[in-house]
Protein backbone atom coordinates (compact mmCIF):
# COMPACT_ATOMS: atom_id res chain seq x y z
CA UNK A 1 0.00 0.00 0.00
CA UNK A 2 1.26 3.36 -1.08
CA UNK A 3 0.85 6.50 0.62
CA UNK A 4 0.87 9.93 -0.84
CA UNK A 5 1.41 13.07 1.15
CA UNK A 6 0.29 16.39 0.05
CA UNK A 7 3.15 18.93 -0.03
CA UNK A 8 2.98 22.21 1.27
CA UNK A 9 2.80 23.76 -2.11
CA UNK A 10 -0.47 21.99 -3.13
CA UNK A 11 -2.34 24.19 -0.61
CA UNK A 12 -0.44 27.72 -1.55
CA UNK A 13 -3.22 29.67 -2.55
CA UNK A 14 -2.37 32.41 -6.01
CA UNK A 15 -3.51 36.41 -5.82
CA UNK A 16 -4.65 37.63 -9.01
CA UNK A 17 -2.28 40.52 -9.67
CA UNK A 18 -3.84 41.93 -12.15
CA UNK A 19 -6.88 43.70 -10.39
CA UNK A 20 -3.91 45.45 -8.07
CA UNK A 21 -1.51 46.44 -11.08
CA UNK A 22 -4.96 48.13 -13.13
CA UNK A 23 -5.44 50.19 -9.90
CA UNK A 24 -2.12 51.02 -9.92
CA UNK A 25 -1.90 52.55 -12.85
CA UNK A 26 -5.53 53.98 -12.71
CA UNK A 27 -4.11 55.98 -9.73
CA UNK A 28 -0.88 56.97 -11.49
CA UNK A 29 -3.25 58.27 -14.71
CA UNK A 30 -6.07 60.08 -12.24
CA UNK A 31 -2.72 61.81 -10.13
CA UNK A 32 -0.70 62.85 -13.82
CA UNK A 33 -3.82 64.53 -15.14
CA UNK A 34 -4.75 66.34 -12.22
CA UNK A 35 -1.40 67.77 -10.90
CA UNK A 36 -0.49 71.29 -12.16
CA UNK A 37 3.29 71.92 -11.21
CA UNK A 38 2.96 75.35 -11.84
CA UNK A 39 0.36 76.49 -9.50
CA UNK A 40 0.99 79.02 -7.46
CA UNK A 41 4.48 78.35 -8.86
CA UNK A 42 5.64 82.28 -9.46
CA UNK A 43 9.53 81.56 -10.25
CA UNK A 44 12.06 78.78 -9.41
CA UNK A 45 14.61 81.04 -7.87
CA UNK A 46 14.95 80.55 -4.38
CA UNK A 47 13.99 83.79 -2.52
CA UNK A 48 13.23 83.78 1.29
CA UNK A 49 10.55 86.29 1.42
CA UNK A 50 10.20 88.90 4.33
CA UNK A 51 6.56 87.98 5.79
CA UNK A 52 3.73 91.04 6.08
CA UNK A 53 0.52 90.66 8.28
CA UNK A 54 -2.07 91.84 5.49
CA UNK A 55 -0.31 90.22 2.60
CA UNK A 56 -3.06 89.50 -0.01
CA UNK A 57 -3.14 86.69 -2.56
CA UNK A 58 -2.01 88.16 -6.31
CA UNK A 59 -1.82 86.10 -9.65
CA UNK A 60 1.33 86.02 -11.92
CA UNK A 61 0.30 88.88 -14.66
CA UNK A 62 3.52 88.44 -17.09
CA UNK A 63 6.62 88.32 -15.58
CA UNK A 64 8.32 88.14 -12.45
CA UNK A 65 11.26 90.23 -11.19
CA UNK A 66 13.30 88.19 -8.38
CA UNK A 67 16.03 89.39 -6.75
CA UNK A 68 18.81 86.76 -4.79
CA UNK A 69 20.74 87.69 -1.34
CA UNK A 70 23.45 87.82 -3.64
CA UNK A 71 21.46 90.99 -5.29
CA UNK A 72 21.08 89.16 -8.50
CA UNK A 73 18.57 90.37 -10.70
CA UNK A 74 16.16 87.45 -12.80
CA UNK A 75 13.53 88.14 -14.95
CA UNK A 76 11.23 85.16 -15.46
CA UNK A 77 14.13 83.04 -13.85
CA UNK A 78 16.81 83.98 -16.34
CA UNK A 79 19.56 86.23 -15.07
CA UNK A 80 20.07 89.36 -16.28
CA UNK A 81 22.95 91.88 -16.19
CA UNK A 82 21.61 95.43 -13.79
CA UNK A 83 22.65 97.72 -16.45
CA UNK A 84 20.55 95.90 -19.11
CA UNK A 85 17.24 96.29 -16.94
CA UNK A 86 15.93 99.00 -18.81
CA UNK A 87 16.14 97.85 -22.59
CA UNK A 88 15.01 94.31 -21.21
CA UNK A 89 11.36 95.58 -19.24
CA UNK A 90 10.83 97.60 -22.45
CA UNK A 91 11.32 94.44 -24.31
CA UNK A 92 8.39 93.05 -21.99
CA UNK A 93 6.39 95.60 -21.30
CA UNK A 94 3.68 94.49 -24.17
CA UNK A 95 3.77 91.12 -22.49
CA UNK A 96 2.22 92.59 -19.42
CA UNK A 97 -1.68 91.34 -19.33
CA UNK A 98 -2.83 93.48 -17.13
CA UNK A 99 0.13 95.69 -16.82
CA UNK A 100 1.03 94.79 -13.27
CA UNK A 101 5.00 93.33 -12.60
CA UNK A 102 5.61 91.45 -9.33
CA UNK A 103 8.89 92.26 -7.44
CA UNK A 104 10.50 89.08 -5.18
CA UNK A 105 13.16 90.26 -2.87
CA UNK A 106 15.45 88.70 -0.70
CA UNK A 107 15.17 90.07 3.11
CA UNK A 108 19.02 89.97 2.17
CA UNK A 109 19.00 91.81 -0.09
CA UNK A 110 20.58 94.93 -0.67
CA UNK A 111 17.23 97.36 -0.30
CA UNK A 112 18.97 99.61 -3.13
CA UNK A 113 18.65 97.07 -5.78
CA UNK A 114 15.27 96.63 -5.15
CA UNK A 115 14.76 100.39 -5.33
CA UNK A 116 16.78 100.09 -8.62
CA UNK A 117 14.82 97.75 -10.10
CA UNK A 118 11.45 99.81 -9.37
CA UNK A 119 13.17 102.61 -10.73
CA UNK A 120 14.02 101.14 -14.05
CA UNK A 121 10.37 100.05 -14.50
CA UNK A 122 9.31 103.25 -14.05
CA UNK A 123 11.85 104.71 -16.52
CA UNK A 124 10.45 101.24 -18.72
CA UNK A 125 7.19 102.64 -18.84
CA UNK A 126 5.77 100.44 -16.27
CA UNK A 127 4.02 102.08 -13.72
CA UNK A 128 2.54 99.51 -11.95
CA UNK A 129 4.42 97.08 -9.80
CA UNK A 130 4.08 94.95 -6.67
CA UNK A 131 6.32 93.53 -3.72
CA UNK A 132 6.07 89.74 -2.98
CA UNK A 133 6.24 88.84 0.37
CA UNK A 134 4.45 85.93 2.73
CA UNK A 135 1.63 85.96 4.81
CA UNK A 136 2.17 85.48 8.51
Amino acid sequence: MEYKFKTRFQYRSIMDMMPLIDFAFSLLVYFMMTYNADAGKLSSIVVNLPRANKAQEFKDTGFTVSINEKNEIFINDKKYDPESMIDEFKKLKPTLKDGTVIIRGDKKAAYDTIIKVMDDLNQAGIKKFTLSTLRT
